[in-house]
């Protein structure tokens, strides 16, 4: 699968969705992603995706930039 389709289908997982991943995987302790995926009706990659952002960045949102951040040299910011 390419890499588009693969964000494709992690875009369209909703909040209520990805509330559950997280609440499953933080309340069931070693569940598998296999299983989580099964009681939320997702895929396992789709599961382990939401789940290493959470444990990474401690959040679940979708990232939605279309550009990088403007960065500005030392000599701008004067």
């Amino acid at each position: 699968m390419s890499s588009s389709k693969q964000r494709s289908a992690f875009d369209q997982v909703s909040e209520l969705d990805r509330g559950r991943i997280v609440a499953y995987g933080e309340r069931d302790c070693g569940l598998s992603f296999r299983v989580i995926g099964s009681r939320v009706g997702r895929n396992q990659t789709t599961v382990m995706r939401i789940c290493d952002r959470w444990m990474q960045e401690g959040t679940t949102d979708r990232r939605g930039r279309s550009h990088p951040p403007q960065c500005t040299t030392s000599h701008e910011d004067r």
